[in-house]
């Protein structure tokens, strides 16, 4: 079977700076990530690759042209209303914006933070899938080494988590490809294609933007704007050769009902 790389982006406010107390206006978060998008958009047309666009709902509003650029040749999904505030009736608030500025069906949701959320009423609010689980140890954010690491199903709803290699966990989402060396990454990427046969990858449009002047955390900053797009392309090149990239959507539909990878 050919390996699946499921590579995806978060789509939203950029408000990080708020979390170590800058300010930053509204609708410089949305440009800054509309900046950044673009240039996501331009790589992966470069190397004929399809992505899940996890959006909010909030973003896309502000960006209706972008957002249906994104959706002509890869998925959009929910990321909630806003990425600063979450509400249950936010699950189907969200996914009918979308569809509506999109002009696309949205079958995806993933939890800005990956706060917990129940299954059934993402299941009933219309989505077939959810990938807002990263099974690590993140310092000062959540401890999930006992949830499952690998697609499972809870009901009708796939849960898809970010990945994380077997046997130790080693994170292969964004913060860890900003500060590990990039031959580690594509070990454990490589190691964790040949144990579970697919990758499940995230990043934000806003790496791809200068994001040098906020005065956040090095390990934040590291690598961002044309040094991070620089370093996405080499690492995609790479992936290429080791399976085919695929939307979250078709990953779901290909996932027998009932099974567990």
């Amino acid at each position: 079977m050919i390996n699946r790389i499921l590579l995806t982006f978060d789509v939203e406010e950029f408000d990080i700076p708020q979390e170590y107390g800058r300010d930053i206006e509204a609708q410089e978060q949305i440009s800054v990530t509309a900046d950044g998008l673009q240039t996501v958009l331009e790589l992966l047309d470069q190397l004929h690759i399809t992505a899940t666009f996890f959006t909010t709902a909030h973003f896309a509003l502000s960006q209706p042209d972008l957002m249906k650029q994104v959706a002509r040749k890869h998925e959009v999904a929910s990321h909630g209303y806003y990425h600063t505030s979450f509400e249950l009736k936010d699950l189907a608030k969200s996914r009918q914006v979308l569809e509506q500025v999109a002009g696309t069906r949205v079958v995806g949701f993933r939890r800005p933070r990956f706060a917990e959320t129940d299954c059934a009423a993402i299941r009933e609010a219309g989505y077939r899938y959810a990938s807002s689980e990263n099974p690590i140890w993140l310092p000062g954010r959540y401890n999930n080494l006992l949830k499952p690491r690998r697609v499972y199903r809870v009901g009708e709803l796939l849960q898809i988590p970010v990945s994380a290699s077997p046997y130790i966990r080693f994170p292969l989402f964004w913060l860890a490809f900003k500060n590990a060396p990039l031959p580690l990454v594509k070990f454990f990427s490589w190691q964790t294609l040949v144990h579970d046969g697919y990758l499940n990858l995230l990043f934000h449009p806003w790496e791809f933007a200068d994001i040098s002047g906020y005065n956040l955390p090095s390990y934040v900053t590291r690598h961002d704007g044309r040094t991070m797009s620089m370093r996405l392309q080499s690492y995609l090149r790479w992936l290429v050769g080791e399976g085919q990239f695929c939307q979250c959507a078709d990953f779901e539909r290909e996932f027998p009902q009932g099974d567990r990878a």
